[in-house]
């Protein structure tokens, strides 16, 4: 069936003051989007030394960046792992701290969440998602210019005072109220920000997110003055979540409401404005057998057009298990594996240059064996977990007890992973001793045989480690790890 590309009028933050983005600092957008589908960002950055010693790479030089965001703590970390200090610094969002009787520092409610959450550099911007800004039932994006930071020194925090005062935000950063509910699933492709907006209330019952999901569109170099939306609903996607790139004109969007998995045909994006009427095909694709109350967050491309997803437990669910599912881009099934005992399925990365090979997030809540990056791979139908990524094993403890991986993101030619780890239950008090890995892979051509060296770039040796006493350090939910390759 067909939908319109529709119009939906952006409203700025109140009283939010903000430049267009225009062409001052903006950055060039080489290439196209990558068909790998990593969170690797699609395009190279033309202008390396835009966003200085944080975001930036040295003039003519190339580097990583590795961005997550820790959402229950209201920032953004930036890290260079391949860097000698591998702290870049980061970015305060905590908009709205709590100033409620009884709370401790560190202490969240849902009533004060701010939670950034997808993330994305280009167009001469940082873009953040901040899924309940300015309330939990209206989300937001924020686009922080990279100027803003040529001035400050690596390891330096950007304040919240620098950019935001009596509830407004300042030049030269753009805000716009999405004016929708959870729009924090971000993809970059090309010339266009994907936002998978939820839609309905995440802390609600499964049972009540019937409302169908979006996504939004937005012009990485232009975010304040257009955007347009493609609507789920006449195809019946509800609650939708990650948005992923199929290569082509093609994307598929994960429908967490209803067990579901959305194909959409978009026609050339990057050609139209954003607002512009586009005619998008949409297909839906039933997971067999898929019951209410399981998680269909999270999916990722296999370099052929199709795509794998997990379909698996909440955690009041946790002895049912999970399922991995591969599709073409027609629907029609080409793989099943099973797992049993494992936890929630977080972030799926696919291997670069390697079809139908992935990296899969898995908590060992039930089963401690199960806990690490798992690759999986399909070999002539038979779609199979070939090993537990080794390397890792002594980096999912931390000081208060076991941490499970959740973000995943992988570089262009399979040789460098980021990793988020926390706890399975994020205190909604006191610190979170979570942690930012970097793994260097080896042997990638062949993932069931691949291994890795990994470092913790949050022990402390560049990143603040974690400490009790202050806050502005907790990491109970590095939930999202984007990778960005600036070619200089």
């Amino acid at each position: 069936m067909s939908r319109w590309l529709i119009l939906v009028l952006c409203t700025p933050l109140l009283a939010c003051t903000g430049d267009d983005g225009g062409d001052e600092g903006a950055d060039t957008e080489a290439g196209t989007a990558d068909d790998t589908g990593g969170s690797t960002d699609s395009g190279a950055e033309d202008d390396g030394g835009a966003g200085g010693a944080v975001l930036g790479c040295p003039a003519g030089e190339s580097c990583t960046l590795v961005l997550v965001s820790q959402t229950l703590d209201d920032r953004v970390e930036i890290f260079a792992p391949n860097e000698a200090n591998a702290y870049r610094g980061a970015i305060d969002l905590d908009l709205k701290p709590n100033e409620c009787d009884g709370c401790e520092p560190g202490d969240y409610n849902d009533g004060r969440l701010d939670e950034p959450f997808g993330i994305a550099r280009g167009g001469g911007f940082l873009h953040v998602a901040v899924g309940h800004y300015p309330s939990r039932d209206e989300g937001s994006l924020f686009s922080f210019p990279l100027t803003m930071f040529e001035s400050m020194a690596a390891g330096s925090t950007l304040a919240v005072g620098d950019y935001f005062s009596d509830g407004n935000l300042m030049d030269p950063v753009v805000g716009v109220q999405l004016g929708a509910v959870e729009p924090i699933f971000v993809t970059r492709r090309g010339a266009r920000l994907l936002i998978g907006t939820f839609n309905n209330d995440l802390f609600a019952t499964e049972d009540t997110w019937v409302n169908p999901g979006q996504v939004i569109v937005v012009d990485v170099a232009d975010p304040g003055q257009t955007q347009g939306s493609i609507p789920l609903d006449g195809i019946g996607c509800n609650g939708a979540t990650q948005v992923i790139d199929l290569g082509g004109n093609k994307l598929a969007v994960a429908c967490d409401g209803n067990e579901k998995v959305a194909l959409l045909d978009v026609g050339d994006l990057d050609a139209a404005t954003p607002q512009d009427a586009t005619t998008v095909e949409e297909t839906l694709c039933d997971i067999p057998g898929a019951m209410v109350d399981r998680r269909v967050r999270y999916l990722a491309p296999d370099g052929e057009g199709g795509f794998l997803v997990a379909e698996g437990p909440t955690p009041l669910s946790l002895m049912s298990g999970t399922r991995l599912w591969h599709f073409d881009g027609e629907c029609q099934m080409l793989g099943l594996s099973t797992l049993m005992g494992s936890g929630q399925i977080g972030e799926i990365e696919a291997m670069p240059n390697v079809p139908g090979a992935w990296l899969v997030a898995s908590a060992g809540v039930l089963d401690p064996t199960m806990r690490g990056v798992l690759v999986v791979r399909n070999v002539g139908g038979a779609l199979e977990v070939c090993q537990n990524l080794p390397g890792f094993e002594d980096a999912w403890t931390s000081t208060d007890g076991e941490l499970e991986p959740f973000g995943l993101a992988v570089n262009s030619d399979g040789t460098g992973l980021a990793v988020g780890a926390g706890p399975f239950q994020a205190p909604t008090a006191g610190p979170g001793y979570g942690k930012v890995l970097w793994a260097t892979l080896q042997g990638a051509d062949d993932p069931c045989s691949m291994t890795a060296s990994v470092a913790d770039l949050t022990d402390g040796s560049a990143a603040p480690a974690v400490d009790a006493a202050d806050p502005a350090t907790y990491r109970r939910a590095p939930a999202v790890v984007e990778l960005v390759e600036i070619s200089g």
